[in-house]
């Protein structure tokens, strides 16, 4: 007779096994359950390991089952545990040690008593613990089958810690309390919230009998039900729900990028400094546009501006970027400056300004093959990194100049930024360049892991070099204000001015009538604009028909052209240059007490920096066109500011 039936369980040796089938009343073939082995058995083998206690069956294994299963759980930790709590642990961890070291649990009661003792005097403590303590200590730990988690002291459970011991009336009304007073408003105190509680207690105790009443809680339980409220929550009743969620935002970083010109940011800022004329009158707080690759932190370029921040100054601060900056050995010769940083990105991340999404902006862009791409609406953290050096360029460089202004207004204690005001806005750009290419780009980021900005970028651009995809004449196409213009038999009328070529009028010929032309017009020369022809599908130049305004930026042109048609024919003005119309209305206004109109005349005077760099362009243009009608006897004497001017600059600009 065979005793093991099919698919019975039985541990041989500690191993599971299971009982596939009789082979006769001699032989049984077993499966290990782990690996799927068959193996063949002797009847009388198995019988006799049975005996032996090496064959366990599975009512035998029931119990070695049971504490097999263990429990999942968490690490022993202490970190949650008060100093005082954590002492006594360690103190009974210690006594057991020492005790089972000893082999006192394997001697009598009385033995015991006197090894507790020896533990005490070399534990330097006066009162040992009892030994029924003792025991009962050591029951916990071997019933928890040596976890030392049953050891651990629970002072800090004791008592009624985060619980409530006032009435659930009482505590409802507290919790009412706080969201209808303190969390109602944009400020509010414990005070407040307290008087609202006692009020409305006492109108309730009102309706009941006197041994029912409701009693008041202290001012110290409303103050600690107080900082118990969640930080998210107060800043939604404080700040509102947008603003909460942009303080506790999940800031992972920002996206990362694999290579040098792969995602470019830019952003305005005003600088933290006045500025003066040549002749120290302050003239206003410039604006700076910059240009900063994510992947090296490295500054493309930058454009400072007196008049404003609009599209010209992203143009500026573009074309900058993307040009080599081979104008520092003729500007600044005498610093041996190295800016290496130049070609066209891939993508160009910006924020949602105006002039940002303007539909010249875009448009030019997507020509220089250059992606846009947009920050989620007041959310600086989308382009970080020029956020954070625009903060450092004012704070570690900027507030240490004179004629500072700081960031805030009240840290302007015992000083005036008028008084010391002494940069002209020419001095400030040479310093800025000091600074970028011989302290910024040089010192370690803690962004790149300690290493310098253009360490970064040359290791970069050995891997990938930067491109130079269009020509500088592209440039100035493309980065110029777009329109569509009807196609006169005159040419051109655009901004006030008559435009036309021998080219233009041909090209009106070929095209059928009526026909809208695309122009791009730059904003900082009215002497020219650039006409698509569609037919070889190419942009050319069309010139000014008044040639006095060749140089001058489109809105310095409109304010000339409308002070000379106010003006008395035979009057100096009528018969002044555009230029030199300009160049007295602006003088007229830096020279004014008000810096309101000072400001409006270094507008008038376009003080950017975008022509100092440019020297050889300025001169081959002026070269190709006189900028200057023809003169009369006493133009030439054009240096004292006349009525007309005068009148004329104030009512110019808004």
């Amino acid at each position: 007779m065979n005793p093991f039936l099919k698919d019975k369980t039985v541990w041989l040796s500690g191993v599971e096994m299971r009982v596939v089938r009789q082979l006769g009343d001699e032989e049984v073939q077993l499966e290990n359950v782990n690996s799927g082995e068959l193996v063949n058995h002797k009847t009388f083998n198995l019988l006799e390991q049975y005996t032996s206690g090496e064959l366990l069956t599975e009512g035998q294994r029931r119990h070695l089952l049971r504490t097999s299963q263990k429990v999942s759980r968490p690490p022993a930790r202490m970190d949650h545990m008060s100093a005082a709590a954590k002492c006594e642990t360690r103190r009974r961890m210690d006594y057991l040690i020492r005790l089972e070291r000893m082999g006192a649990f394997q001697k009598s009661r009385l033995d015991l008593v006197q090894d507790i003792k020896i533990v005490a005097a070399t534990k330097g403590e006066g009162r040992p613990p009892h030994v029924t303590t003792i025991y009962r200590w050591k029951e916990k730990y071997q019933k928890a089958q040596n976890d030392v988690r049953a050891l651990f002291c629970r002072f800090d459970e004791q008592g009624g810690k985060g619980r409530s011991r006032l009435d659930p009336e009482v505590e409802a009304i507290i919790h009412d309390k706080i969201e209808t007073v303190f969390l109602s408003k944009k400020k509010s105190s414990g005070e407040e919230v307290h008087n609202a509680v006692f009020l409305e207690i006492q109108r309730r105790n009102t309706q009941r009998v006197e041994s029912e009443w409701l009693e008041v809680p202290g001012l110290r339980t409303i103050q600690r039900r107080l900082t118990e409220i969640f930080a998210f929550e107060l800043a939604v009743a404080r700040f509102g729900q947008k603003e909460a969620e942009r303080r506790f935002a999940h800031h992972l970083g920002a996206r990362a990028v694999a290579r040098i010109l792969e995602l470019v940011e830019i952003d305005h800022s005003p600088v933290d400094i006045l500025v003066t004329d040549e002749d120290g009158l302050v003239i206003g707080r410039p604006n700076i546009t910059v240009v900063i690759d994510r992947y090296s932190r490295c500054v493309l370029g930058f454009h400072l501006s007196l008049v404003g921040h609009g599209t010209p100054e992203v143009f500026a601060a573009l074309r900058h970027a993307l040009l080599p900056k081979t104008y520092l050995k003729d500007r600044y010769a005498d610093l041996l400056l190295e800016w290496e940083c130049f070609g066209w990105f891939e993508v160009l991340l910006m924020d949602n300004g105006r002039e940002f999404h303007a539909e010249s902006v875009t448009d030019a862009l997507l020509n220089l093959s250059i992606a846009t791409e947009y920050a989620k609406s007041k959310t600086p953290n989308d382009k970080p990194h020029v956020e954070r050096f625009l903060k450092t360029f004012n704070y570690s460089f900027i507030h240490r100049l004179p004629g500072t202004t700081l960031d805030k207004v009240h840290k302007r204690i015992g000083f005036k930024a008028e008084d010391s005001a002494c940069m002209t806005l020419t001095e400030l750009d040479r310093a800025i360049h000091v600074w970028i290419c011989q302290v910024y780009h040089l010192r370690p980021n803690a962004g790149l892991n300690g290493r310098a900005p253009m360490t970064v970028w040359r290791e970069g651009a050995k891997a990938f070099p930067p491109q130079l995809k269009a020509n500088a004449e592209d440039l100035d196409i493309e980065f110029s204000q777009v329109c569509t213009s009807a196609l006169q038999h005159y040419g051109i009328d655009l901004n006030t001015f008559v435009y036309v070529s021998p080219r233009l009028l041909t090209l009106r010929r070929m095209l059928p009538e009526g026909t809208r032309v695309d122009v791009k017009w730059p904003a900082q020369d009215a002497g020219h604009i650039f006409v698509w022809d569609r037919l070889n599908e190419e942009y050319f130049k069309v010139g000014n028909k008044d040639k006095e305004y060749v140089g001058l930026t489109v809105e310095q042109a409109q304010v000339a052209k409308k002070a000379k048609a106010k003006a008395d024919p035979n009057s100096q003005l009528a018969q002044a240059s555009a230029e030199a119309v300009i160049r007295e209305m602006a003088d007229s206004a830096l020279k004014d007490k008000k810096l309101k109109n000072r400001r409006k005349g270094t507008r008038l005077a376009n003080d950017t920096t975008e022509v100092s760099r440019r020297p050889a362009a300025a001169a081959e243009r002026s070269d190709e066109t006189s900028i200057e009608a023809p003169l009369q006897p006493n133009q030439e004497n054009v240096t004292t500011t006349t009525p007309e001017i005068e009148m004329e600059w104030s009512e110019a600009l808004p």
